[in-house]
């Protein structure tokens, strides 16, 4: 009894300890767990807009830089530093950040905060980033600052560079060097032609002065036979005297090619079933244009025969245009299969498509485009228990 006691006294002393020590441990654990779990639900929650206007009535030392801090998250957010970043260096334009200390803005609340003093006199493009109490970046567009102050109406002028009669395929580039003070932007844009003797207007922002304008094809400098007018390349252009600038090459000469016809339809029908056949048309990838297709001209060269419903047959059009490589639907047609008389066990129905000299238009050059023809047989079979 004495052992049993003893045994009893140590059981208690013990165990009982280490299970409320092991619970006070796991209620910890379990307190930490969803700690944390709330900080990053909140953390991802975050939502800070940073945009960037200049103002010139609220801050007494004149016009300055205004940072707006727009909360669209449902809750608190708060602001512990606001860099203004270098885009052209990538790092900070003073060593101290925007703000003394930590801004909190609240759920849907608008703040602003003036930034022109962290900027000194600073001339280039910056970007603005806010660096949340809970680790998130928020960053503002690229604004162009000229001695500590937004800049507005940077590019007053509008320089238009045209280039007529491209080539299919082929990749244009359209450098632009400013002369003296003068300055542009974009100075580089490249567009890759998708059909023959197609034409483009680009325009660049500028500031009056002169700029030498070159264009490129797939790399290589344009020159010679293929630059018709104006046979300088590159070219010279005074703003705002003159604002155009006009490449016109050798206009290149239009594969014309064979449109493939296709009748879609099933194999067999039931007597007395109502099916659908389609009409495809293809363009060929070797094109050199788009392509306008008469759909009238095309339903003009279908024949039907057999056992069909003439009263049931409808067909409708679809698109009308193919570019090359491209494969369109252009006529989609309803029909029933008749019954079958006496003791026929099958019928047919034929479908024919004449090849057609004029099925399409060449957009850019006008010219005729023919197509083949194709023609499908459907087995009309008749329907069991039917004699």
């Amino acid at each position: 009894m004495v052992g049993m006691a003893i045994v009893v006294a140590i059981f208690f002393t013990t165990i009982i300890p280490l299970y409320l020590y092991m619970s006070s441990l796991y209620n910890l654990f379990s307190n930490e767990l969803n700690s944390r779990r709330i900080k990053d639900i909140d953390r991802a929650t975050e939502d800070l807009k940073l945009l960037v206007e200049g103002k010139t009535a609220i801050y007494p030392g004149g016009p300055s830089i205004g940072l707006i801090l727009k909360n669209v998250s449902p809750i608190m957010i708060r602001v512990e530093r606001i860099w203004a970043i270098d885009i052209n260096l990538g790092s900070p334009i003073n060593e101290a950040p925007c703000i003394e200390g930590p801004v909190d803005v609240f759920a849907g609340e608008n703040f602003t905060i003036p930034v022109g003093g962290c900027l000194n006199d600073f001339t280039g493009r910056v970007q603005f980033i806010a660096v949340t109490e809970r680790g998130r970046l928020f960053g503002s567009a690229p604004v162009d600052i000229n001695r500590g102050r937004l800049v507005a109406g940077l590019y007053p002028y509008t320089l238009t560079v045209s280039i007529i009669n491209m080539e299919r395929g082929k990749e244009y580039a359209i450098n632009i060097l400013p002369l003296d003070n003068a300055d542009t932007q974009p100075r580089s844009i490249k567009y890759k032609a998708t059909a023959s003797n197609e034409n483009i207007s680009l325009s660049f922002g500028a500031t009056a002065g002169t700029f030498m304008v070159y264009l490129s094809e797939n790399g290589v400098l344009v020159a010679g036979a293929r630059l018709l007018a104006p046979n300088r390349n590159p070219m010279s252009v005074t703003l705002p005297d003159y604002w155009n600038v006009v490449f016109i090459l050798r206009r290149a000469e239009a594969l014309f090619v064979t449109m493939d016809l296709e009748v879609s339809a099933p194999s067999s029908v039931l007597e007395g079933q109502a099916f659908t056949f389609n009409i495809l048309l293809s363009l060929p990838a070797q094109a050199s244009e788009s392509v306008q297709v008469h759909v009238a001209a095309i339903m003009n060269a279908m024949r039907l025969q057999g056992d069909y419903d003439h009263q049931a047959l409808s067909c409708t059009p679809s698109s009308t245009t193919l570019s090359p490589g491209s494969t369109i639907v252009i006529l989609s047609c309803y029909m029933r299969a008749n019954e079958l008389q006496g003791n026929r066990g099958q019928g047919s129905i034929t479908i024919t498509v004449d090849p057609v000299t004029a099925a399409g238009t060449g957009v850019d050059s006008g010219r005729q485009y023919p197509s083949d023809g194709d023609s499908v047989t459907i087995q009309v079979v008749r329907q069991r228990g039917n004699r």
